[in-house]
């Protein structure tokens, strides 16, 4: 019996995939037109390509990208997939600079030591600039789905955004929280520039109501999970952390 051809593509809700991408979770967001939610590491534009081919649609059918932060492993297939797909490109109006910019990325390493030893790495890795059409805020919509919301949720990263679907009952946090071993946690402080921050911000996303909550490099919890996120808020102390 030969076994299961591998699948980047896993469907998570009706119009909601999940993609494989290098390093992370991308997500495409499938109405008439596709909404692609970040890009991966560098490389991982191919997979994204693959991935449509997956469900059976093509390039021509993504009219929008939205970056949740301008970390690598969620930007760094942009460039290419640029080359590939005439959408437009959304990005916090904190981060997009990063985005656009010549310089390669910001060192997302908070420990100076840290930093220090993976700079050379990240910068053979940097993907370069890549074009942003559209500065995100907190409020904005967009039609996905019946309806896409931007959430500022910084802490992570100053700009850092997730993205609330009310009528569907599902949150996208990006990096905003960790899921791990069946517990909700704070972003990495290896990664995360302002923990007490990241922790209003998880209050902040524990006002919105939804069923589904899914992660960028995490299995998502499908059911219940908004009263999770609140038990989780309610644990996390106010103020300097």
């Amino acid at each position: 019996m030969k076994p299961a051809p591998f699948r980047l593509t896993r469907e998570v809700l009706p119009g909601l995939y999940q993609v494989r991408t290098r390093g992370s979770r991308a997500y495409l967001i499938v109405d008439d037109e596709i909404t692609l939610i970040d890009t991966g590491n560098p490389g991982s534009g191919i997979r994204v390509l693959k991935a449509l081919q997956e469900i059976g649609r093509s390039p021509e059918d993504i009219k929008h990208i939205v970056i949740t932060h301008y970390h690598i492993d969620h930007v760094g297939g942009l460039p290419e997939l640029q080359k590939h797909v005439n959408a437009r490109t959304g990005v916090h109006l904190a981060e997009a600079p990063h985005v656009e910019s010549d310089e390669p990325l910001p060192n997302p390493f908070i420990h100076p030591l840290l930093a220090r030893i993976c700079e050379p790495y990240l910068l053979r890795q940097d993907p370069g600039s890549a074009r942003v059409d559209v500065h995100l805020n907190d409020g904005d919509e967009l039609p996905a789905l019946g309806g896409m919301r931007i959430v500022h949720a910084p802490g992570h990263t100053a700009g850092s955004i997730s993205i609330h679907f009310p009528n569907r009952g599902l949150l996208l946090v990006g990096d905003a929280m960790q899921f791990k071993f069946g517990r909700l946690m704070l972003p990495s402080r290896l990664f995360t520039q302002d923990m007490a921050a990241a922790a209003a911000s998880v209050r902040k996303l524990a006002t919105l109501d939804f069923d589904t909550l899914c992660f960028s490099h995490f299995r998502p919890i499908l059911t219940g999970a908004d009263a999770q996120v609140r038990q989780f808020a309610a644990t996390l102390p106010v103020g300097p952390s």
